[in-house]
């Protein structure tokens, strides 16, 4: 019984001094919100009545995020992202149309969520037209 216990303590003990030797820095995950759950959560939150009658899909709508990012990358202005003869990605169906206040809100809502970095820019630029 002493030997079964004295190995007991050697391996808690051999376990302990290998969590304590350890000189990494102990890292938290944070826990990451998918892109497309923040940006669908934040239309539930910011309701587009443009839609209340009828509205995209959530494919319809996901399809957008990531071509605004793109073009904003790109440099691109919301005029050009959502001009028919530009960019022609002005958020609307063959069913279901978005009022253009409520597309520039859409449009936030989606950096915010995809790209934040290009949020400040967006929202100057709009702000600068009257538009937000």
């Amino acid at each position: 019984m002493h030997t079964r216990t004295a190995a007991i303590g050697a391996l808690a003990a051999a376990l302990l001094l290998t969590a304590c030797g350890s000189n990494q820095p102990e890292t938290k995950a944070k826990p990451t919100r998918d892109p497309s759950d923040k940006f669908l959560g934040a239309i539930v939150d910011h309701p587009v009545h443009s839609w209340d009658t009828n509205g995209p899909t959530q494919k319809e709508l996901l399809a957008y995020p990531p071509k605004w990012c793109a073009g904003l990358k790109d440099g691109h202005s919301v005029d050009y992202l959502f001009g028919a003869a530009q960019g022609g990605l002005y958020p609307i169906g063959a069913d279901w149309g978005t009022k253009e206040a409520d597309a520039h809100k859409v449009l936030v809502l989606a950096v915010e969520a995809y790209c934040p970095k290009y949020r400040e820019r967006v929202v100057r630029e709009l702000r600068s037209s009257g538009n937000y």
